[in-house]
């Protein structure tokens, strides 16, 4: 088949929780058929990783996006009912390109990453569109609105009904709709009944994460987040952690360290070092290191949805994992039965402390984690889940009848 693939970050290095489903994906379906790729780089340097996105794909095409000026071009909109989000990933250039292959090239299928992307395809008329949601973004700002104070928490309710209105519509013209866990799944049904969505998770590349590849660091009392920094969630995880879970920890184990371990640490992340015990490493090229390093991982989450990677990337490596409640919705029972939650700064640093004292309880609770997420999550069952669907009869009638409803 052809298909035509359109993603709202350029999904190469795989290095963050967008990329890591979207490339995966990419190179599944390029296996078996002819693919075009149209993205956007929205951070510096990226557009120069096409090259190796062309040894999977047809075609390539990749046009740059100024986040600071798609945010000034998104102002006006505030003013009518559209989402924030669709003038934000809009770029004329590739609107054009990709309307330009469409006439001149004949489609079997088009694969929408992020409703963002769904603006696109909107006139591409009878061929049948599969759309990934992945952990629908409208909740998310739904959450933001919970987590912030005026104006900007009106601004994100607003975003999270506006955006959640057009993922209704978007999917309604699909012919299916694919996420990463069964709570996102309820969400998108509750837009409507008859929206045809499936459950695809995440996977984690165990051969990569193998506690075998470095070196283990010499026995220290280290506690990891790993993340992109810029991403709010992950900036509200290691402050609460940082500022009240993390002393409590010290007053107990006066040598634990708090590694925050991730690329674009704003101010207010670079502010956490002065914490006695907190180190913040900004970009690193290899997590790995630093997971050798720890004895516990955390994911102290406020906002969460979806199947977080760091969780899956840790117990692949064979790190237990500390968490809240929130943060462990979307893992299989099988393995969020063996992450310890908590929901206070209390009951988080009570359930880190027992594994930082207990090397052994540790060690047997991540090999433990590794096993069980080798077999609850494995990249190859999930994009074969994928393809079964994506390849499978797509009529096209599922589009007409959305457009004429």
């Amino acid at each position: 088949m052809r298909v035509l693939y359109l993603c709202h970050r350029i999904p190469y290095p795989p290095n963050k929780g967008d990329k890591i489903r979207a490339f995966h994906q990419l190179r599944a379906i390029a296996a078996h058929h002819e693919v075009d790729l149209f993205t956007l780089a929205d951070e510096d340097g990226d557009a120069a990783h096409a090259p190796a996105l062309e040894k999977f794909c047809r075609r390539v095409t990749v046009r740059t996006l100024n986040r600071r000026w798609g945010k000034i071009a998104a102002l006006p909109y505030l003013l009518t009912q559209q989402p924030l989000t669709l003038p934000y990933f809009y770029s004329r250039d590739l609107d054009r390109e990709i309307r330009h292959a469409m006439a001149q090239r004949s489609y079997d299928r088009i694969f929408v990453y992020c409703s963002a992307m769904a603006q696109y395809v909107e006139s591409a008329g009878p061929i049948p569109v599969f759309m990934d949601l992945v952990d629908v973004d409208s909740d998310k700002w739904r959450q933001y609105a919970a987590f912030t104070k005026f104006p900007f928490s009106t601004v994100y309710r607003r975003e999270a009904r506006c955006l959640g209105d057009y993922e209704r519509r978007a999917s309604l013209r699909a012919a299916g709709v694919f996420v990463t866990t069964e709570r996102e799944a309820q969400l998108v049904r509750a837009l409507s009944g008859f929206i045809r969505v499936h459950v695809i998770p995440n996977g984690v590349d165990t051969a990569f994460f193998d506690p075998q590849a470095i070196p283990p660091a010499p026995p220290a009392p280290v506690i990891l987040f790993t993340g992109d920094m810029a991403y709010f969630p992950n900036q509200d995880a290691v402050s609460f952690f940082a500022n009240q879970v993390f002393p409590v920890i010290r007053q107990t184990v006066p040598d634990a360290r708090f590694l925050i371990v991730g690329r674009n640490p704003g101010r207010n992340v670079q502010q956490l070092a002065t914490i006695a015990g907190v180190e913040v490493t900004g970009f690193i090229p290899d997590v790995r290191t630093y997971l050798a390093q720890a004895r516990v991982a955390v994911a102290p989450f406020s906002i969460a949805a979806g199947i977080q990677n760091k969780i899956l990337e840790a117990m692949a490596y064979g790190l237990p994992v500390v968490a809240t409640p929130r943060t462990v919705q979307g893992l299989s029972k099988n393995v969020a039965e063996l992450v310890e939650t908590g929901s206070t700064a209390e009951e988080l640093a009570a359930k880190t402390l027992r594994l930082l004292r207990d090397p052994e309880l540790a060690c047997r609770q991540g090999l433990e984690g590794r096993s069980r997420v080798a077999a609850d999550y494995d990249w190859q069952r999930a994009l074969d889940a994928m393809l079964h669907i994506f390849e499978g009869p797509a009529s096209a009638e599922t589009r007409r009848e959305a457009y004429a409803s």
